[in-house]
């Protein structure tokens, strides 16, 4: 699994954690995560995202999290957003994680995709 290292000047600096963003104005989450595929990791090539666990806070704030598969593993181009980034087997995460990756993960449905995905056991 592809993990980003969170930079400096983000919240929750040095975390590692998922790449994403937030919903422009008319799209929709599948249209954000392959907008966003592209803006934050830089991948270029085919993919499929799966939809995954949706966080919902009582303020409003929603997050969905989508599983993307490609064929090969890729070098990312960073921004300003995030300082590195690691391959992972399923499991062996680094540490800290950040909470969005901790919430998506402790999400038994999610945890369930993501392992068949990889090839591992939930």
């Amino acid at each position: 699994m592809l993990i980003a290292h969170r930079a400096e000047g983000t919240l929750q600096p040095n975390t590692w954690g998922t790449w994403g963003g937030a919903v422009d104005h008319g799209e929709s989450p599948m249209q954000t995560v392959t907008r966003e595929v592209r803006e934050e990791a830089g991948y270029e090539g085919e993919f499929e995202a799966t939809p995954l666990y949706v966080f919902e806070h009582e303020s409003g704030f929603r997050y969905s999290n989508f599983l993307v598969v490609i064929g090969e593993e890729f070098e990312p181009t960073l921004n300003w957003e995030t300082q590195g980034y690691g391959w992972f087997e399923f499991g062996k995460w680094p540490d800290p994680l950040h909470f969005g990756l901790v919430n998506l993960l402790d999400h038994a449905e999610s945890r369930s995709v993501i392992a068949r995905a990889a090839g591992a056991e939930a």
